[in-house]
């Protein structure tokens, strides 16, 4: 199977009220003279147009697809793939990642491209690093935020931190020029570590932004859209905790977050018609219909693209995908005028865990703290059927940065 990578001439060109696949005769006989870098023969093309696939011959020069179609001339061709019995498609995106640091220390990705996923988002649930190490007044939020959010030995932490040295949104874009890419990487601003870069790490768990604070976080953020950032993220999991003394009992700082907070920042992605990527506050149903419902174009002027992922736990709570599905029915209606998407696996996987070695057992008392006695049991229950088989299933929700 080939993959790719880059397809933005021909096979997105507009003309008209219909999509053109394949360039006119007069670029056809001006490409004639170019010289193809490759020349994929013979293979099975999915264009991802959803058109059935079709036999045809595919050439790349610089980077993208110059010429469609069968038996094409390959004389200039520098180099020629015989892709007969295979696939060719476009690359994969993958829109929910946290390839933020190891992108880092191992700029090729190896395992994202032999999947065949050419483009990865990183920056999702409110982590990554836009803005650098960030270590300032003792602080170390690349640590305090990934450690348990995502499971990381500290000690490789540090080393991520250690190779960051921008301190700005557009240094750290600048960067990945130099840097030898497996695939394309489009990185969100995480709206945990603006809130570090403004407030620092212990004023951004306990109080609210002043109005100086909220006016520096607006600009920072207007400043990443200019830049091309392709949207913003938050998140509120509650189990997503810091990990260093003295906030081992405090959330990520996106959870901190006023209503007004969260609209004066998302006013500014709608505005640039980039897309707000959430993570609900399971706990809270009613605090998440109302923070989706930013969503709506009817109630705010214009829609803001959303694109959430939480986890479905069916042994917790068997309905909440039916839940999930008429939300975003409403959201997408014509009385709210949104574009709301979940994330979406295809299927339900299932994560082995070895006994109490296992880190969510870490998170065990953590999530009872802030349960009611109802959830609580649903939180037992769920923990015993884990201890019990070493295993559990989610079902995760999400959709396309559309």
């Amino acid at each position: 199977m080939f993959w790719i990578k880059e397809a933005s001439i021909y096979t997105a060109a507009t003309a008209g009220s219909g999509t053109r696949l394949l360039p006119t005769e007069r670029e056809r006989k001006f490409m004639s003279d170019k010289q193809f870098d490759v020349l994929i023969r013979n293979g099975l093309v999915f264009d991802g147009t959803g058109r059935a696939p079709r036999r045809e011959d595919i050439a790349i020069a610089n980077g993208n697809i110059a010429e469609r179609g069968a038996d094409l001339n390959g004389s200039s061709a520098r180099t020629e793939i015989d892709a007969g019995g295979k696939w060719v498609l476009p690359g994969m995106l993958d829109i929910h990642t946290h390839l933020d640091l190891e992108v880092e220390v191992n700029p090729g990705l190896e395992e994202v491209v032999r999947h065949g996923t050419t483009t990865v988002v990183v920056g999702n649930c409110s982590l990554g690093a836009a803005f650098g190490a960030q270590r300032r007044n003792g602080d170390n939020p690349i640590v305090d935020c990934f450690a348990r959010v995502e499971n990381i030995p500290k000690d490789v932490l540090e080393r991520c931190a250690d190779r960051m040295t921008w301190t700005h949104t557009a240094d750290y874009l600048a960067h990945f020029a130099s840097q030898p890419l497996g695939p394309n990487v489009a990185p969100l601003i995480p709206h945990s570590m603006l809130r570090i870069e403004v407030m620092g790490v212990d004023d951004a768990v306990h109080r609210q932004p002043d109005r100086s604070e909220l006016e520096r976080m607006q600009g920072l953020l207007t400043e990443a859209m200019q830049q091309g950032y392709p949207g913003f993220s938050t998140d509120g999991l509650p189990f997503h905790y810091l990990a260093n003394d003295p906030h081992k009992d405090r959330r990520v700082p996106t959870q901190y977050a006023s209503m007004a907070e969260m609209k004066s920042l998302l006013n500014i992605v709608r505005e640039h018609d980039r897309v707000w990527q959430a993570t609900p506050d399971s706990h809270d149903r009613l605090k998440t219909l109302r923070w989706f419902l930013l969503t709506s174009g009817r109630l705010y002027g214009k829609p803001l693209r959303t694109s959430a992922l939480t986890a479905i736990d069916p042994v917790a709570d068997r309905n909440a995908w039916k839940l999930f599905l008429k939300l975003a029915r409403l959201f997408n209606s014509r009385l709210l005028n949104g574009k709301f998407h979940f994330q979406v696996l295809s299927a339900p996987f299932r994560i082995w865990g070895d006994g109490v070695t296992m880190p969510a057992f870490e998170e065990i008392l953590s999530i009872i703290g802030t349960t009611t006695q109802n959830d609580n049991q649903k939180t037992q229950k769920s923990f015993h059927i884990l201890s019990a088989r070493a295993s559990v299933d989610f079902w995760v929700p999400s959709g396309f940065l559309s």
